[in-house]
């Protein structure tokens, strides 16, 4: 205990991680090697079940600790707190210390390795303010392989569809039905339910690939047999 004192600061509040067995002597002899500081002490397993918040936390003091809870042990510090390890594998601690967001981890002793935990408190969030991206040319840029969108496009593209085209349907000039309307137009017209379509090569349900060219279906998704489609008109 003696090598970590120096980097404890003053008024520090200290968290001791003890072992459910271990004597009153060895705590009375803990705490008085702390003299000055406001000492705890808790079992691992019941981390968590305090709201307080400790400048620094000694794990591994009287023994070796065996499966440290680093989220439990960093949600009972203070942010920028120090954790301090005893008796633990030196190069294992360092990484798992590393991996649980703690830094500038320092071996003191031989057996004694500390780290500081994060400088936000275990939990916190912020807003993440991005600046739109803008993408600038340069004088120096070489603009021979930028392709001009508007070439893109032939005179036909630019013509605007002609209405006369479509001599029934929805789209029609005069918005009217086919003689022999089958996909329901004549009758949305009317204001009369859709008759019922009964297939007549039994594969409409299977998607336009085995589809009719004249399929009232055509257009629309796959379907499952017997299910009621109604077509967007």
């Amino acid at each position: 205990m003696e090598a970590l004192k120096p980097h404890i600061p003053a008024n520090s509040s200290v968290l001791i991680i003890r072992p459910s067995e271990v004597t009153v002597d060895k705590l009375q002899q803990a705490k008085s090697s702390l003299d000055g500081l406001s000492v705890s002490f808790e079992l691992m397993e019941r981390l968590g079940s305090s709201d307080t918040l400790y400048s620094v936390v000694v794990v591994g003091l009287f023994g070796a600790e065996k499966d440290l809870d680093y989220e439990q042990i960093q949600k009972s510090m203070r942010s920028s707190g120090i954790i301090a390890i005893f008796n633990g594998d030196n190069s294992s601690v360092s990484l798992d210390l590393l991996i649980n967001g703690f830094s500038d981890s320092q071996q003191i002793s031989e057996n004694l390795i500390i780290a500081k935990s994060p400088a936000c408190a275990f939990g916190t969030s912020t807003a993440i303010k991005l600046a739109p991206k803008v993408w600038k040319l340069d004088a120096d840029d070489d603009l021979e392989d930028l392709i001009d969108p508007d070439d893109l496009l032939t005179e036909e593209d630019k013509v605007a569809p002609n209405k006369k085209l479509y001599t029934c349907g929805p789209k029609s000039e005069k918005k009217k039905a086919c003689k022999n309307c089958s996909c329901g137009y004549a009758e949305e017209l009317a204001g009369a339910p859709p008759p019922e379509f009964k297939s007549a090569c039994g594969s409409c349900y299977l998607g336009d690939a085995f589809r009719c060219a004249s399929c009232p279906f055509l257009g629309q998704p796959a379907f499952k047999p017997g299910e009621n489609v109604k077509l967007a008109l």
